[in-house]
């Protein structure tokens, strides 16, 4: 089986590099777990999904594992103690198919977690700790997260690293410009024409009386008569 593992860890390396290529602004980290727990005669826990295909755990202490993402999100699991020599062994090969039927022939004690490779460079953290604690009743275990730490070189529990600000796209589309204000309509600069004055209308002058105390116009028969009398007298004198 050592040649086995040997050409597992050749096919291995290069995928390994390729996902582990760090991004700008990040920095690797070491993982750990402890696992607080009571574990009967005839069973043992292990953590599935580790580098080596599963870990056998040693409750009450601060155990180093190594995970990668190919191989899934890890999870603590109960199995028989039978199966620890062999899990050992295939875990030496890394030979993770073997394991595979071992761990599901167990329980499992709580949900599956991601491992965490990488953090932004600024944090003073250099390793991730899950603590846990599992309870087992025969061939049953539960298990709850107590805490996730960052932890810096000294050991001492540090804050959470910021998550990375996502880069914004570069094309990103313009919005567009906010239009202007409706300009007000011109006003009207043509002169208002004042309006056109209405003469009254005047009734006709009354024409002026002759001396003689004749209408002027001749309009009344009684001018007439009258000098037809003076005309008459004027003969007669004659």
């Amino acid at each position: 089986m050592r040649p086995l593992a040997a050409a597992l860890a050749v096919l291995l390396v290069p995928l390994a590099a390729r996902a582990d290529m760090l991004p700008d602004g990040h920095k690797g980290v070491e993982l750990s777990v402890r696992v607080e727990a009571q574990v009967p005669k005839g069973k043992a826990l292990v953590l599935a999904n580790t580098f080596e295909g599963g870990t056998l755990i040693v409750p009450g202490t601060d155990q180093k594992i190594s995970w990668h993402p190919l191989g899934g999100e890890m999870q603590l699991r109960l199995i028989a103690a039978g199966d620890t020599d062999a899990i050992k062994a295939a875990g030496a090969d890394l030979d993770r198919d073997k394991i595979k039927p071992l761990l599901a022939a167990g329980a499992a004690c709580g949900p599956t977690f991601p491992g965490v490779r990488t953090i932004v460079d600024t944090s003073p953290a250099v390793e991730v700790r899950w603590t846990w604690r599992a309870t087992i009743d025969g061939a049953k275990c539960s298990a709850e997260l107590v805490k996730q730490e960052y932890l810096d070189a000294t050991g001492k529990a540090v804050g959470t690293p910021p998550s990375p600000e996502a880069p914004k796209p570069v094309n990103a589309p313009l919005a567009d410009p906010p239009k202007p204000p409706d300009a007000p309509a011109p006003a009207d600069k043509t002169p208002a024409q004042a309006p056109v004055p209405v003469k009254a209308v005047e009734p006709p002058a009354k024409a002026p009386e002759s001396a003689s105390g004749c209408d002027a116009g001749g309009s009344a028969p009684g001018g007439l008569v009258g000098l037809a009398l003076v005309l008459w007298l004027r003969r007669r004198r004659a």
